[in-house]
């Protein structure tokens, strides 16, 4: 373990220098967003677990240590599989920790994600662009790979931004699938009642990204995977606003 540690101080976002935001070709009556660092940072309890694990003596690389814990271990916790207290432990255990440390981990680790969990808040622009889209009259809603079912995340996002805004939210919890499975997506669209082609997916991970794109849906990446492909990227969340094409008149309405 003898790798320096070198971890994100935000969410993990590529170099959009030269992907200025763009607006989407064709007309947009709604957007389906992604919960997890597009609404709010996800990461904060990922940066200080990997904290507590340097003072244990594992030095490591924010990406490559949560990427194997996203794809083997947090698949299983979102659909039910597996408690998160049990998918943790045999996480670490993968990685060298011994059952003290591991031991130890836990007893740090879980209450201070759930204090993390109950004070996320909005990130820069949310509230606001988001109480905007819905005097417009775009449909919005939101979908979200987790361990939570989709009523208590519709009660979560709804205190983070203010009000009821999201016409529906669906959890893999709920479906005992993830993102990019495609059930996913058009349990959204159904709920939402548009087409396809006229909902943008909002994404920060290049799977889920492809999977919306796939079915056909305008794509818009925002903090997102330095190999995530989309029609569009936003440097903030606020340029959401042009990249519909939301009239003014309608924006400043209500």
């Amino acid at each position: 373990m003898s790798m320096k540690l070198t971890y994100a101080t935000t969410i993990p976002i590529t170099d959009v220098a030269a992907r200025h935001p763009q607006p989407l070709p064709g007309r947009i009556t709604g957007v389906l967003l992604d919960a997890c660092n597009v609404l709010y940072d996800d990461t904060v309890w990922r940066r200080w677990m990997l904290q507590l694990l340097s003072r244990l003596g594992l030095h490591t690389n924010y990406r490559c240590f949560f990427r194997v814990w996203d794809r083997e271990f947090l698949d299983d916790v979102h659909c039910r599989r597996r408690d998160f207290d049990d998918a943790i432990s045999a996480f670490l255990l993968s990685v060298g920790l011994s059952r003290g440390q591991i031991d130890e981990v836990l007893a740090s680790c879980i209450g201070r994600r759930r204090q993390l969990q109950a004070a996320a808040r909005p990130l820069p622009g949310v509230r606001a662009t988001l109480a905007r889209l819905y005097r417009s009259g775009i449909v919005l809603g939101a979908v979200c790979n987790s361990e939570h079912p989709g009523d208590e995340m519709q009660r979560r996002l709804q205190r983070m931004v203010g009000g009821p805004v999201f016409s529906t939210v669906v959890s893999s919890f709920d479906l005992g699938r993830t993102m990019p499975d495609e059930r996913c997506y058009l349990t959204a669209l159904a709920a939402m009642g548009r087409p396809v082609e006229q909902v943008a997916f909002v994404g920060h991970d290049a799977g889920e990204l492809a999977g919306a794109a796939q079915l056909g849906m305008p794509t818009i990446a925002l903090n997102h995977d330095p190999e995530a492909q989309a029609h569009t990227y936003l440097d903030r969340f606020d340029d959401l606003i042009d990249v519909v094409k939301v009239p003014a008149s309608l924006v400043a309405a209500g």
